[in-house]
């Protein structure tokens, strides 16, 4: 029998969906530039969004709620071992998380 030949463009098709991994420099996607300080870490820049505030949970939360750390930071979600979820507001307090229902 005649086995037919499969054309080049065939061929190239099989490939199609591999990405070989190419050692060397990294492409300049994967650079990142930008401000740095004075020891050579990345700075801020005047756009960045502001950092997110922490804040110490009550002895009262970390009583109920044993499972809390100490510092999180605010407005957060946590779930317990039961996979019960607590709410922690600016103050410290922690609250289920969503809220019941009337």
């Amino acid at each position: 029998m005649k086995k037919r030949q499969q054309s080049a463009q065939q061929f190239n098709r099989r490939g199609m969906g591999r990405r070989r991994f190419t050692p060397g420099e990294p492409s300049r996607d994967h650079v990142h530039g930008g401000p740095l300080t004075e020891s050579g870490m990345p700075a801020a820049t005047p756009n960045a969004p502001p950092t997110s505030a922490t804040v110490f949970t009550t002895d009262e939360s970390r009583a109920r709620f044993p499972w809390l750390p100490q510092r999180v930071i605010t407005g957060s979600i946590w779930r317990g071992p039961a996979h019960e979820r607590v709410k922690v507001d600016a103050n410290g307090n922690a609250t289920p998380w969503p809220p019941t229902r009337p």
